[in-house]
């Protein structure tokens, strides 16, 4: 099911396959970085340029590209044991397990063997309560 993509800029520099959160800038894009961070969707795998590692740079305000689909590419932030596993954001917006307490945002489709390896993963509904 494709669901709506917000055309943001990047308040923050931003690496392709992350988690992306809305940041406090207007229509600002950011890595998601916490459980606690509402994320709007996973980077695309482009770069802003031919010789660049970064999915889009703050200091240009580039457009941040979103994969369109519930099944999305993501960088993991640590190895993934198996598939269906439930996955929150760490630093710089790759994917992690999920720890004791918290609400998985993603489950895996499929295992990573370890940190920087692009795996599949599946984004769930939406549990947080928002204030």
């Amino acid at each position: 099911m494709l669901q709506f993509s917000p055309n943001l800029i990047a308040s923050t520099d931003i690496n392709p396959f992350r988690l992306c959160k809305a940041s406090t800038t207007n229509f600002g894009g950011a890595p998601a970085t916490a459980v606690t961070d509402y994320v709007v969707g996973v980077t695309d795998g482009s770069t802003r340029r031919f010789d660049a590692t970064v999915h889009a740079a703050s200091a240009t305000s580039d457009p941040i590209s979103l994969q369109p689909s519930n099944c999305v590419q993501i960088e993991a932030g640590a190895a993934i044991a198996t598939a269906g596993i439930g996955l929150i954001p760490t630093t710089g917006g790759k994917a992690i397990t999920v720890t004791s307490g918290n609400m998985p945002m993603f489950v895996s489709l499929e295992p990573a063997a370890a940190d920087g390896i692009i795996f599949w993963a599946y984004r769930l509904p939406a549990t947080k309560t928002i204030a």
